[in-house]
């Protein structure tokens, strides 16, 4: 008979040698909260970092932004200030390549006109290595100021007698005139500066008048070459003071002007208004300029429109500008030193 056919009984491992697959895992509570608060300290540790690195950010950037606007302002400027009487010589009167009053925070930097270049003239070519002379007042009515006819006199002196230019393509120009009209054209027909002269005598001072001359007349028609007339025509009426009796000119000048007006530096070129002027800078709270002279141990806070020019040994000029942003404010002060290089040495 057989045997019954027996089976062992199935034996199960312990709880404690499961496999890890078998396992339940997870984080307690405790465990939660104390992961969630550590997380919290760090992102508030790297956002204090952040905030920190946007305000050295933001502080660098305004500095960087304020020094670009003045200090490419301040190398215009200097420059300018570098070159100021140049070709003054040229016109033989004793006026200033530097006007400034720190009480007006204004600048004027002058230069004599130089030597026409071919470029310039155009067709004129026996102008080319000239430049525009003085011209005598023979009469001001008004804005007008005629530079070749009769006086109030009725006379013509020599030195306002219209003498035509010989040759094709001149249109009967006079020959004083005609640089100045050559001139103008080169500038596009542009208001230009000028200055009034009134060489001292009879027992009054030399003076000067700053002008703008806006146009120049052609030559009038008159059969008697006497009484031709040729008129410069200004921006405003002719200042008292200047008139054929007491020898007064006229000259061209190269003139900038620069001021500080609504925190903003202005520049105007030759005759430009006030209200044509270009922005050089913005956010400018002041500009200081002073000048050491020579037998002086006091710098000058001004210089007129008569220097004294050739006893300038150095100009300083300052600018005062903000940063333009929303930031941090940040105020600075850029001063260059100036040697104009075209003051005579001698002293007055």
């Amino acid at each position: 008979m057989a045997r019954p056919f027996c089976t062992a009984p199935k034996r199960t491992l312990p709880s404690s040698a499961m496999s890890p697959e078998q396992r339940q895992t997870g984080f307690t509570l405790t465990e939660l909260l104390v992961g969630m608060s550590l997380l919290a300290a760090v992102m508030t540790i790297a956002f204090s970092m952040f905030q920190s690195s946007n305000q050295l950010v933001e502080s660098d950037t305004s500095r960087i932004m304020a020094a670009q606007n003045a200090q490419t302002a301040l190398d215009i400027m200097t420059n300018d200030l570098r070159q100021a009487g140049e070709n003054l010589a040229s016109i033989r009167l004793p006026v200033s390549g530097v006007e400034f009053n720190n009480a007006n925070q204004k600048l004027i930097v002058r230069r004599g006109i130089a030597p026409m270049s071919a470029g310039q003239v155009g067709t004129a070519t026996d102008l080319i290595s000239q430049r525009p002379q003085a011209l005598s007042v023979c009469k001001a009515i008004d804005n007008r100021v005629q530079v070749i006819g009769p006086t109030p006199a009725g006379d013509t002196p020599s030195r306002c007698l219209y003498r035509g230019v010989s040759g094709a393509g001149t249109s009967g120009d006079d020959v004083q005139v005609r640089p100045w009209r050559v001139f103008f054209a080169s500038q596009g027909n542009a208001y230009q500066a000028a200055l009034l002269y009134r060489p001292a005598g009879n027992g009054l001072l030399a003076a000067f008048a700053p002008v703008v001359v806006q146009t120049i007349s052609g030559v009038s028609n008159n059969t008697d070459a006497t009484k031709r007339v040729v008129e410069l025509v200004l921006a405003g009426n002719v200042p008292a003071g200047f008139s054929s009796t007491n020898g007064s000119q006229i000259i061209l000048i190269d003139q900038r002007r620069y001021w500080v007006a609504d925190n903003q530096l202005k520049l105007a070129v030759a005759g430009e208004k006030d209200a044509d002027a270009q922005t050089v800078a913005f956010d400018i709270d002041s500009l200081t300029l002073s000048a050491t002279v020579t037998n002086s141990s006091t710098a000058v806070n001004a210089l007129a429109i008569d220097g004294p020019w050739n006893r300038v040994k150095t100009i300083v000029a300052a600018l005062k500008a903000r940063n333009p942003s929303q930031g941090k404010a940040n105020t600075r002060t850029f001063q260059s030193t100036i040697y104009p290089r075209n003051v005579a040495s001698e002293s007055r």
